[in-house]
């Protein structure tokens, strides 16, 4: 159960393995305080504890009892108090951690925990959440207009969760959410740019040189398998060997790899469940496999695997792409620039939007449209030129 001192927050483990609480001071400030152990937390905010005495004497012998009552008697998360009152970041944290905490996957539950510390930065988090309104939403929200697009949206979708669940339980009559208007994000939405043909070419001849009979970058044919299948670097790594159906000539997407709490951590579903995909593999996706089955270590059941069958992290792959990238002599795009550089692929020959969708394994159409529109915006000028006859 979630207990915290009515001043200071919830003690939470960081990924560093220190813990962090945060607490509000005299002036209103919400402060936080980082230490190797929670008793060392719970010190240093004691030692606190005078000096909040010292500024708070400004009433009565009985308002001094009641303030020093409230740094010391611990309540239920996200509890009203006649004096406090129910705070936004209180309660949002109680409904992750009654309403979330293990019924997510943990990555999800990760990305809840850091996108309400970037809410707990506002003014929004210090307002009872019976007294927040539309405006004070759309103030929040306007206020991160320099973030990215993902960040903005997802600062939204969680004050819209934690204030419907606020809705069921009859704390505020409607979701104040409701209306808001998302700012002009266009300027900060990154555009990723797949590689042209022969810039294709100069990266698989750098993944797949060799040194003495031996491949220079070791995951350098598993960044030419990413390639030739579109996976997202996730899928990827949690690829296991009876994914692959050699026979058949195909591969299943069933799992994704994420890092939680700074260790590797596989997830028996893909991010979406139109994630859940079989793709066909073509002659040099094979023959990327059959060169990672050659450096597959006994025992080991993942296809990507260090020299001693430990997982392979994502900064390994990152770090092959970019030395790849240098020894080819092109612009380093990242390792999502080969996903995309397979949608340009298929996208080149032909393929319909609904078939590249599905290999992408976007749960619409309209995903591969917007996350690819730099393919598509000549078809679109041409349609809309055979549209009016010119």
């Amino acid at each position: 159960m979630s207990i915290i001192h009515l001043q200071l927050g919830k003690i939470t483990r960081r990924s560093d393995g220190r813990f962090q609480a945060g607490y509000r001071d005299v002036d209103g400030t919400r402060k936080f305080i980082t230490c190797r152990t929670e008793e060392e937390v719970l010190a240093r905010f004691q030692a606190l504890k005078p000096a909040v005495e010292t500024e708070a004497e400004t009433g009565s012998n009985c308002e001094q009892a009641n303030a020093d009552t409230q740094i010391s008697a611990p309540v239920m998360l996200g509890t009203a108090t006649p004096d406090k009152g129910m705070l936004l970041a209180d309660y949002a944290l109680n409904w992750l951690e009654t309403y979330k905490k293990g019924k997510i996957r943990p990555s999800s539950y990760e990305r809840y925990q850091f996108c309400l510390q970037l809410l707990c930065k506002d003014e929004i988090a210090h307002l009872d959440i019976r007294e927040i309104r539309l405006e004070h939403v759309q103030g929040y929200v306007n206020r991160l207009e320099d973030m990215s697009a993902s960040t903005i949206k997802k600062q939204k979708l969680l004050l819209s969760q934690v204030l419907e669940h606020a809705v069921l339980t009859d704390l505020v009559q409607r979701n104040p959410v409701q209306g808001v208007q998302m700012p002009a994000m266009s300027h900060n939405t990154r555009l990723i740019f797949p590689y042209e043909k022969d810039e294709q070419e100069k990266l698989v001849a750098a993944f797949t040189k060799e040194l003495s009979s031996r491949p220079h970058f070791r995951y350098g044919w598993g960044c030419v398998l990413i390639l030739e299948t579109g996976l997202r670097a996730g899928e990827a790594l949690a690829l296991e060997w009876f994914d692959i159906d050699e026979e058949k000539r195909t591969l299943k997407v069933s799992k994704n790899m994420v890092r939680v709490d700074g260790k590797n951590l596989v997830q028996r579903t893909t991010k979406t469940a139109s994630g859940k995909r079989t793709i066909p593999l073509n002659a040099r996706a094979m023959d990327a496999v059959q060169h990672l089955k050659a450096q597959q270590v006994a025992g080991c059941p993942f296809v990507f695997a260090t020299q001693t069958g430990e997982h392979v992290s994502y900064r390994h792959l990152l770090a092959t792409m970019e030395k790849a990238c240098e020894a080819a002599g092109v612009e380093h795009r990242g390792l999502h620039a080969l996903r995309h550089s397979f949608a340009s692929n298929l996208y080149a020959r032909g393929v319909e939007i609904k078939v590249i969708s599905k290999l992408l394994g976007h749960a619409s159409t309209q995903i591969t449209y917007d996350r690819y529109v730099h393919l598509f915006e000549g078809d679109i000028d041409d349609t809309l030129r055979q549209a009016v006859g010119a």
